[in-house]
């Protein structure tokens, strides 16, 4: 189980600094796959960032807790939370297929992160390496070559098998299907989604592609700004959305079969450096009233396992 309480990240600079998330609470399953979604900028990444402690020297923990089977990991000494980065908590980078050393072979660096941890010699990590890289779905002919010498899609493969040689018990995949074309992009979440159920990892999967969290994930996440919108299952998300940006977002998006006219969300992405008081979505919200503008988040539960954050709703 992963409890986020009440996290808030702030990044300063020379202008004063940027609050860029701001009390951000989420509960997380074991074995499921929790879906984030939110356009450039609502802080996706930064919450990643964050639950792996490698925020830049310019961010902060402002406040909050991360509890990772009760376990406060954001308090934890610098030493005791290195062995649980990439053992028990991995992350596949925004861009991953730029991580990999140009000068390594791959089977090497995907048995790099068992010598680290101490979790096996250097010979047997690489047969581990060997094994894992099958999973993914790379054979041997890949095994001993360099990244330069791969394809997206392998480089790609490569990194999550890098990810999972640990098996992990959470698994944060952020944007793990950018500047991939659309066959490999769906081969690549195919393999996400094989290796979740395999291996029971919880994974939290980050993107700002609404359709391809749909089809990833049991429980999705909308944020804005740097807030929560909505929470809730698929089903809830997808069928019975509630705040007008999740709306916006869905009447945004074409899908096959469907033939209602699409419609963009108008205005322009919130600015961070200056949001607006209340809710940040208040300037681009057809439905906004005064209330708006002192809104403070306190959250509605509209129906079992599904919350929102909106004046429209609760008291």
């Amino acid at each position: 189980m992963l409890e986020i309480s009440n996290l808030s990240i702030r990044y300063g600079s020379k202008e004063g600094g940027v609050r860029a998330l701001e009390g951000v609470n989420l509960r997380i399953e074991d074995g499921s796959i929790f879906g984030i979604v939110g356009e450039s900028g609502s802080g996706k990444s930064t919450l990643a960032m964050a639950l792996m402690r490698l925020l830049p020297k310019s961010g902060s923990v402002e406040g909050g807790q991360v509890l990772l089977d009760g376990q406060d990991i954001l308090s934890m000494p610098d030493r005791e939370f290195r062995k649980l980065r990439g053992s028990k908590l991995s992350l596949v980078f925004q861009g991953a297929m730029n991580t990999l050393n140009p000068l390594m072979r791959i089977d090497i660096q995907v048995a790099e992160p068992l010598v680290l941890h101490g979790m096996s010699e250097k010979d047997a990590a690489l047969q581990k390496a060997h094994e894992t890289l099958e999973l993914v779905g790379l054979d041997a002919s890949t095994w001993r070559k360099y990244p330069h010498e791969l394809s997206g899609g392998m480089k790609q493969r490569t990194v999550i098998a890098s990810a999972i040689i640990t098996q992990p018990k959470v698994l944060i995949a952020d944007e793990p299907s950018t500047a991939l074309d659309v066959i490999t992009q769906v081969q690549i979440m195919n393999l996400l989604r094989s290796l979740q159920r395999r291996l029971y990892m919880t994974v939290i999967f980050i993107s700002h592609d609404f359709p391809l969290v749909s089809e990833m994930s049991d429980r999705i996440a909308i944020m804005y700004g740097g807030k929560l919108c909505e929470t809730g299952r698929n089903d809830q998300i997808m069928h019975r959305p509630m705040h007008p940006y999740t709306v916006g977002l869905i009447n945004s998006v074409a899908s096959i079969g469907n033939k209602r006219k699409l419609s963009a969300i108008p205005g322009d992405p919130v600015d961070m450096r200056n949001p607006p008081s209340g809710c940040r979505f208040r300037p681009r919200c057809s439905g906004a009233t005064e209330k708006c503008a002192s809104y403070g988040y306190a959250v509605t539960n509209v129906e079992s396992e599904h919350d929102v954050y909106c004046t429209l709703y609760g008291n």
